[in-house]
């Protein structure tokens, strides 16, 4: 059994998808399968994972219902402690980055059933748009809440899905929060404070238009749960939501992002739309 298992759920993700392997090739710590599920893709996706047998121990390519159907396929063929989920458009951080959380790993039961470290927003440029992950002590309230620790090479025991189940494909943007909510609303997580995985900023749930839905999937969650979703906060959050549609219908996205950024400095937070700060992978 290896110690861990990484998943990718690819679908036409060919611009991608060799640099997120060529991070996991480049990995000093080799207890690892990688598991690749792919939705059919039309472009170059298939050729690239045939060429890559160094490093995919195993894959599939066929028709699914969204990247959760993906997930829960992969995990009934995971066969590692620790299962973690990649997008075909994250990388791990350097070549260190599993052989950093491997103690952690090694030390997490039976107090810790989920870990999880920095996760680092990259723009299309190479640049550096926010550092994600804070320990838990500050991130749980919140976590019962709203989504705030990040989900890209977080690692699960497999103990979870054999306790809790799989992902629950009726949520589009937010199974992930909810299939951690299950574990998280009464037990504790590790954080590793390291950062250990890129990811480009403008994913799925950036856009407004998914922005609401995530809004509206993680109330229902809430619910799910028995929680009461935060009212002013939730008001708070609806209200940007609505008022960035506008300004981006008015001025277009560039400048909404910036006029979204402005009120981030005046409200004495950083730049994350459209700020550029050093840093590149």
């Amino acid at each position: 059994m290896p110690l861990i298992s990484i998943i990718v759920a690819t679908r036409n993700a060919a611009g991608t998808l060799e640099g997120c392997l060529a991070s996991i090739r480049a990995q000093s710590f080799r207890d690892f399968e990688l598991l690749v599920i792919d939705a059919g893709s039309t472009d170059g996706t298939v050729p690239i994972l045939e060429a890559s047998g160094d490093v995919v121990t195993a894959w599939s390519s066929a028709p699914d219902s969204g990247i959760y159907n993906a997930w829960n396929k992969a995990i009934a063929r995971a066969r590692g402690e620790w299962i973690c989920f990649l997008g075909a458009d994250d990388w791990l951080w350097d070549a260190a980055a599993l052989e950093r959380l491997e103690p952690a790993l090694r030390q997490a039961l039976p107090r810790y059933r989920v870990v999880y470290s920095k996760v680092r927003q990259i723009d299309a440029g190479g640049s550096l748009v926010e550092e994600l992950g804070e320990p838990w002590e500050r991130a749980k309230a919140s976590f019962r809440a709203h989504s705030c620790i990040p989900q890209p090479g977080l690692m699960h025991h497999r103990s979870l899905f054999e306790v809790h189940g799989g992902f629950d494909e009726r949520f589009a943007l937010a199974a992930d929060y909810e299939f951690l909510l299950r574990e998280l609303k009464s037990r504790d997580a590790l954080f590793v404070p390291t950062p250990t995985v890129g990811m480009r900023y403008g994913g799925r749930t950036t856009s407004p238009e998914n922005f609401h839905r995530l809004l509206r999937e993680t109330r229902q969650i809430l619910e799910l749960h028995g929680a009461r979703p935060p009212r002013l906060r939730w008001a708070y959050w609806t209200a940007c939501a609505w008022l960035y549609v506008r300004l981006r219908a008015l001025l277009g996205d560039r400048w909404a992002r910036r006029v979204a950024d402005a009120y981030r400095v005046i409200s004495l937070r950083k730049p994350r739309y459209s700020a550029v700060r050093s840093g590149r992978h």
